[in-house]
Parts: structure tokens; sequence; C-alpha cells
């Protein structure tokens, strides 16, 4: 494995500090580290396909990753969102079944890949680091099951909101309940694509988004937005999925009361 990237990441400390984040042992995190590869994607990339073989447990260096099952009428409805520090393709390595889900790239993307056989190995020789893959693929099943329900179920408004709370939530799992209040999650994505994933229609995103927008919870540039107060979404999305019945129509104006109150318990 390179040294560096280029974006100026030192490769061997960013792979062991994301491998002791999956509570991978010192010796066998320099028994991987030499086994390890770089993959640099172009926007729009599909890294694999439903139906097709993974061939690397991977994890999003720089970029973003959306996996999202194909629909008849065309595109993909969107289930997880893979940031930077996410690793992603564990499930399909372990039961030895094709993809079921496509994973394409919504932006330039740079990977870092475990192979099969690796995290095989890993696992059979690191108890702490199964234990750890196995708390991944329970939190990941909880967040596919929330956003099922709400593509499924869920008004435009609360689309809209759970869409643009997946990117505060698609870096590390382990990172993510402990990311500072206020701090900023920047999408440099443009807003045909956002409202995409986000399953709505461009026209009702954009009316949407104004009310984000006028309430200081996004900021918008060309091309591109941020999130404001991160660790806020984050908690509005944990609270969704662990409310005990799905409010599936909520007004815009509920839905900023409980970001707000997201804001003042975190």
């Amino acid at each position: 494995m390179c040294g560096r990237n280029p974006t100026g990441v030192n490769l061997s400390l960013y792979a062991q500090h994301l491998l002791q984040g999956m509570r991978l042992s010192e010796a066998h995190i320099r028994h991987v580290q030499p086994r390890l590869k770089i993959r640099s994607f172009e926007e729009g990339a599909l890294i694999w396909g439903r139906g097709h073989s993974v061939q690397a447990w991977n994890c999003v260096i720089t970029g973003y990753v959306a996996a999202g099952v194909p629909v008849q009428r065309g595109g993909r409805m969107p289930l997880h969102l893979f940031g930077p520090d996410a690793w992603f393709g564990e499930q399909a390595l372990l039961d030895g079944q094709p993809s079921d889900l496509d994973y394409i790239c919504l932006t330039p993307v740079e990977v870092i890949g475990m192979s099969q056989a690796c995290l095989q190995e890993a696992m059979r020789a690191e108890p702490d680091f199964s234990d750890a893959l196995l708390q991944l693929m329970a939190w990941r099943a909880r967040q596919h099951t929330a956003m099922l329900a709400v593509m499924r179920t869920g008004c435009m408004s609360l689309r809209l909101v759970m869409g643009l709370a997946q990117f505060a939530q698609a870096q590390s799992w382990q990172t993510a309940d402990r990311a500072p209040d206020g701090d900023v999650v920047d999408i440099p994505i443009g807003q045909d694509q956002i409202a995409a994933l986000c399953g709505v229609s461009r026209t009702l995103f954009s009316a949407g988004l104004q009310h984000l927008v006028k309430a200081g919870w996004v900021k918008v540039r060309y091309g591109a937005m941020q999130l404001q107060s991160a660790q806020a979404w984050r908690i509005f999305a944990q609270r969704q999925r662990d409310s005990p019945g799905l409010n599936s129509r909520p007004s815009m104006a509920e839905l900023l009361n409980a970001l707000a109150r997201a804001s003042v318990s975190g």
C-alpha cells in the first residue's frame, strides 16, 4: 500500500486508524496493511451492481457512495449512504452471496479495500474485530429498516429531512456518536441528485429546502450544500428510528421543531 494518495492522506496512518476503530489488534493491523488496496472511481461509476459478486470490504476515503435498489421506472431507491471513514460490502462477503444492491459513486470517490480472504482471516483470528463487525451490521440493519419505512410511507417533507439526515450519518458508525455538536457536513452534490436520493421531486425538494435554509439548518452554494449542527441531524434520525410508531405525515414545522429539540439535547 502506497504511503500517500492524491488527497495528501498518509494512507498507512489512515488505515491504522480505521482498523483500530474496528478493534483489530496492532499485530494483525501490521499483517493486513500491505495487502490493502486503494481504488479511485469517477462520479457516477458503479463500484458493483446488484447480482454481482463483491470483491472487497471497502472503506470510503473521500466522497460519497450510495447503495440502492434499482426500480422499474428507472433510477434507484437509496437505502444506505456511505461517506468518509465508512465501511461497506461486509454482508455480501460474509454470506458469500452476490450483492443485493447497486453501489454507485455520487461524487469522485477513493476507497481502501480489504479482500474477502483478509476479512475472513481477521474474523477467525480476532474476536474483538468480529464483535465490532457484528455491531456495524446491526447498526446498518436498523438504518435500513428505518429508511425503508420512510421511503414507503413517509410524506415528502419527512423523506426530504430524513434523506438529508443520511448525509450526517454517512460517516463511520464509530465517529457518528462522538462528533461534536455544531459540526458541519459538506455535501458536494447537486440538488437534482440529492432530491432523487431523498425520493422527492425537484420542485418539492426546493420548496422544503427553503424552510431548512431559513431556519439555519442548511447553507446552499452552487453545486453543493452544507448541513449545519450535524449532530442534531444524527440525533433527529436516531429518534425517528427509535420511535415506537412512525409519524409518516409530519408537517415541515413539526420537523423543524424536532430538529431544534435534537439540537438542545445534543
